[in-house]
This record gives C-alpha cells, sequence and structure tokens, in this order.
C-alpha cells in the first residue's frame, strides 16, 4: 500500500490551516449515500451513516500534483485513538483478500477515527475502488478487535457520482486558473494594472 500525506480534511469543515470556513457543497444522495464536494481538500466525498454509530467518508482529496483516494472511518466510542499516531487496520470487502491500512489517528468534530490518503493513480487504489465497488459488505479491524461489519449496499453508484463530481470541480477549477492568467498583467511589474 502506498501512502501519502495524511490531512483530516473530511469531517471537519473548518480549514485547519486558516481557520475559515468551508462548507461542503451538496452534489447528489445516491442510494443512501450522500455525495458533496469539499473545498478544504478540493475533493468530492461519498458519506454514510452505519448503525448511527460509524461515519464513513471515501473520495478523492485533490490538494496535491496528484489527487489521493480519500478513506475515513470514525466513530465515537473509539476513545482509543489517539489523534497523530499511526494504526495497522486490517480491511477485508466481502471475501477478498484482506487489505492492511496504515491510517492514521483523527479526532475530527470530536469524533475519533483512521484516516488514510493514497495515490489515486496507482494499481492499489484502483484495486481497492473496485473492490469497494462490488463488494456487498466491508469488515473493518484494528488488533484483534472487531470495528464493524458495514453493508455496501449502493457502493457503486455512490463511488460513480464521486468521480463525476470530482471531475466537474476539477475542470471547473482548470477553467478558473486559465481566466485568471489570461486576465494578469504581461509585464515584469506585479503591480501593473
Amino acid at each position: 500500500m502506498i501512502r501519502t500525506r495524511v490531512l483530516p480534511s473530511l469531517f471537519a469543515v473548518t480549514l485547519l490551516t486558516t481557520g475559515a470556513r468551508a462548507e461542503p457543497v451538496d452534489w447528489a444522495n445516491v442510494d443512501g449515500w450522500d455525495v458533496a464536494y469539499y473545498p478544504g481538500s478540493k475533493g468530492c466525498q461519498a458519506f454514510t451513516l452505519f448503525d448511527e454509530e460509524t461515519a464513513f467518508f471515501i473520495g478523492f482529496d485533490g490538494k496535491g500534483d496528484n489527487p489521493a483516494l480519500d478513506v475515513t472511518l470514525l466513530n465515537s466510542a473509539w476513545d482509543m485513538i489517539e489523534h497523530g499516531e499511526e494504526y495497522p487496520v486490517r480491511l477485508r470487502f466481502g471475501d477478498q483478500a484482506a487489505w492492511t491500512l496504515n491510517m492514521d489517528g483523527v479526532v475530527l468534530n470530536g469524533y475519533p477515527g483512521f484516516h488514510i490518503l493514497i495515490d489515486a493513480d496507482t494499481p492499489s487504489a484502483r484495486q481497492f475502488t473496485r473492490e469497494f465497488k462490488r463488494e456487498r459488505v466491508m469488515l473493518w479491524r484494528h488488533a484483534d478487535q472487531t470495528l464493524g461489519t458495514f453493508s455496501l449496499s449502493g457502493s457503486n453508484n455512490a463511488f460513480t457520482a464521486v468521480r463525476q463530481c470530482h471531475e466537474f470541480h476539477r475542470k471547473a477549477r482548470a477553467a478558473r486558473s486559465a481566466a485568471s492568467r489570461e486576465r494578469s498583467p504581461k509585464t515584469g511589474d506585479p503591480f501593473a494594472s
């Protein structure tokens, strides 16, 4: 598993670097999954709540040069998790071979959990999303403890909406950037009007 930078950009809509609010922009509700664009991470996420206790996010973080697959699992009862610590977490989609993810402990809006960013351009990330979309359940474990077995009903359609949302916003950012470059002065004087 290739691991990239880890930023707690999900669930907490407050930008940690600036303190500014960055409310998610709703995109769609697909088969019980809420899909939204998160300005703080410059990416789209699918969110669902399992058993009224466990929050799950999956989508993209677009802040870097390459997009990252962004996965977060939160539960208010997991008070043993320390923010910033690394935890080996096992994840199995259906009857597929288990993944071992070195996830960072996070506490977002008071909810402890696990978070990881994976370079989205890797074969591992593509396999991860294929299994997420195709399988019917996912089982999460840390050490000898089962964190939960959760239904993936609607995950295929939800992740398709995440991709559409992310691509739309990526193109919109690129168009704004190109328009900004066209309006900028052609001189070397940054103060020229």
